[in-house]
């Protein structure tokens, strides 16, 4: 039997530019005598459509393109995602009982599709209970970015709808292959990460029903996010669904879709990755690099376990970065990628966003502006017209003094209290102030000019503690590094002049492996302030920011109990030494800096949820991937009592590691 992973691009929301894909690569698969092509889930309409789902017309709408397919199907199997509204649910059980979604609404299926020679696929074992040809997810994905069960319904509600056993309703397909039918299961996507879905103190196990039933290939449809080590995620749970079913394995085929979708909140990048592994369950084959579109085209199902080369964890960081900048232009239905405004202040975050930027969409669609004052310093203004030069991008100074003058006399005629106050009065608010000009006044303005965007600069350790301004460095329409901490900010830096080989990024605004900078370095700043420098401790303070993000977060008790048995370098994977090197070794620091840390971050929560759209590079991401309520700050019993503890201690000791 000869099978294609049709792992394509999918494009949210635009179902004609899909449709078209696919059947250019059904065209392609028949000239190669494919007996069974399989596409992404979701593949006609897109995954990530938001509340699109609870629309009827517009789920009928991509439900139009079936019949295409179904026309398309002539000669070959075809198996690809689609929403499935089942409106005639009635007709098709032969009750008249209601079965809305779990919602009240209509009910609604992520589904995949089996169709062959212009006719829906029959099931091995027919039931009324599921639309011909159609079968659709089990486990509903409700994590992370995920909400799937507001929209969707899943085969075990069906069977509890009905009474039935699920397995009953895990049946495979009959595929005709030279004259011959071959059962073959079909799964979506999370029914391969099933290990958490549990019955009677078992393991949910799509792929053992389906097997069990006969299957002898289970083809698995996907709309999988990436994050770092996917791929080893993906073979493990492969390696666990054979571990459960614990005798009969068959091959195992599994297609995902590459580019990126959105959630309004937050790009999320699919790499693709699509994989065939054997009756064993070791991958033997897999697409050639992640992000491409690729036709893998398999006939021998008993090859030996095929090596994968994966790219260091920056550089996989980098490409998702890219893959979510030019999904921009998906995003607004355009032809070509637009033009990009980047505030260019001489720092590290915006030379590389500059530097991505080009690397995505070309130097010719990338613009800088430098808006000095007389606090900014000839190093960071020699820093930003470098990386202009070395990236070859047009680039212009705006000295914002003059408008920053007009700006405060103009509210400083505001007396509203009789005090006679002035702006400038406050060293914040003057900074405040700059950056609004900065953000709104200048590189809003002139990215509406040239019908262009400007983009959010901040990293995710000035998000996480508000260390910007509403309406200046919080805004724009994309945060290409918004996942990104600023220890991975400057691996980043140094990753794209490896990439460029050259120095497109300074060397003077790398610092050492503590994060110490030369007096004749560019040390992080704001340059709102004379003598300001970042507040942050950036290495200890990234790992933080890793811990409390992740998505098996962590606490600042978790924090201080590794303070008090010497475990902060180990479990937040610092170099050795590094409270000593930091001064956080004496115990009212530490608790000093991990106080102002946690209530910045508390109180900074108002700021978070207004930012744009954050490219997901990591397992938990500001907007749609971390959800906040804005609360205000308290301490819990076990914090108060674990400080005391802390204060009672002479210094930090850091145990040794085994």
């Amino acid at each position: 039997m000869k099978i294609a992973l049709a792992q394509m691009d999918v494009k949210p929301g635009q179902p004609r530019k899909n449709l078209e894909s696919m059947l250019r690569m059904v065209e392609q698969a028949k000239r190669q005598q494919v007996d069974l092509i399989a596409f992404p889930e979701m593949a006609v309409g897109g995954y990530l459509l938001g509340d699109k789902w609870l629309s009827d017309e517009y789920c009928r709408y991509l439900m139009e393109f079936n019949d295409a397919l179904l026309e398309a199907s002539d000669g070959i199997a075809i198996a690809y995602g689609n929403i499935f509204l089942d409106e005639h649910i009635n007709d098709r059980v032969g009750d008249s009982n209601p079965h809305p979604n779990e919602d009240g609404r209509s009910r609604k299926y992520n589904a995949v599709y089996v169709v062959q020679n212009r006719k829906p696929a029959s099931r091995k074992q027919q039931t009324r209970l599921l639309p011909e040809g159609v079968q659709h997810i089990d486990g509903i994905a409700n994590y992370r970015i995920f909400d799937d069960k507001r929209y969707f319904f899943s085969t075990t509600g069906v069977a509890q709808d009905f009474g039935v056993p699920l397995e009953g309703l895990m049946q495979p397909f009959m595929i005709s292959v030279g004259g011959r039918q071959v059962p073959i299961g079909f799964e979506i996507c999370e029914d391969l990460w099933c290990a958490d879905y549990r019955r009677n103190s078992r393991m949910l196990n799509p792929t053992k029903m389906l097997i069990s039933n006969g299957a002898a290939y289970i083809v698995n449809i996907s709309a999988s996010p990436w994050t770092f080590g996917k791929n080893s995620a993906r073979d493990r749970r492969v390696r666990e669904l054979k571990a459960d079913i614990n005798g009969h394995f068959v091959p195992f085929l599994y297609v995902n879709c590459t580019g990126a979708q959105n959630n309004g909140k937050n790009i999320v990048t699919f790499d693709g990755g699509s994989t065939v592994y054997n009756a064993d369950g070791l991958p033997i084959q897999h697409s050639a690099a992640p992000y491409r579109e690729e036709l893998i085209i398999v006939e021998r199902f008993d090859g030996s376990a095929a090596e994968r080369q994966e790219k260091p964890a920056i550089a996989q960081k980098h490409d998702a970065i890219i893959a979510g900048i030019r999904h921009v232009r998906d995003m607004m239905g355009a032809e070509e990628q637009p033009g990009y405004v980047v505030g260019l202040s001489g720092g590290v975050d915006s030379a590389v966003v500059a530097a991505l930027l080009v690397d995505a969409v070309g130097r010719e669609r990338v613009m800088a502006i430098n808006m000095p004052t007389s606090l900014n310093s000839a190093k960071t203004r020699e820093s930003a017209r470098h990386v202009a030069e070395q990236l070859g991008i047009a680039y212009h100074v705006l000295p914002i003094e003059e408008l920053a003058a007009v700006n405060a006399r103009l509210i400083d005629s505001v007396d509203a209290d009789g005090r006679g106050a002035r702006i400038a009065d406050s060293p914040l608010h003057l900074g405040n102030l700059l950056a609004k000009i900065r953000g709104t006044s200048i590189l809003s303005n002139i990215a509406a000019k040239y019908g262009a965007l400007f983009t959010n600069n901040s990293n995710k350790v000035e998000t996480m503690l508000g260390y910007a301004t509403l309406y200046g460095d919080v805004g724009g329409a994309i945060a290409p590094i918004g996942d990104l901490t600023k220890s991975e900010v400057f691996a980043m830096g140094k990753h794209i002049n490896q990439l460029h080989g050259r120095e497109v990024i300074p060397l003077t605004l790398f610092p050492d492996q503590f994060y110490h900078f030369t007096p004749e370095q560019i040390q992080p700043s704001a340059e709102l302030e004379h003598g300001q420098v970042d507040p942050m401790t950036y290495i200890y303070h990234c790992a933080l920011v890793d811990a409390f993000t992740d998505y098996r977060k962590r606490s600042q008790e978790d924090v201080m109990r590794w303070y008090l048995d010497g475990s902060m370098e180990k479990n937040l994977n610092l170099p050795a030494g590094m409270m000593q090197h930091s001064g956080l070794d004496h115990p009212a620091a530490f608790i000093k800096d991990l106080d102002w840390f946690v209530r910045s971050a508390e109180r900074s929560v108002f700021k978070q949820v207004q930012s744009p759209p954050i490219i997901i590079t990591s397992k938990s991401a500001f907007g749609f991937d971390i959800r906040r309520s804005i609360l205000p700050y308290a301490m819990t019993r076990a914090y108060e009592e674990l400080q005391a503890q802390v204060l009672a201690m002479d210094t930090y000791a850091e145990a040794p590691h085994a």
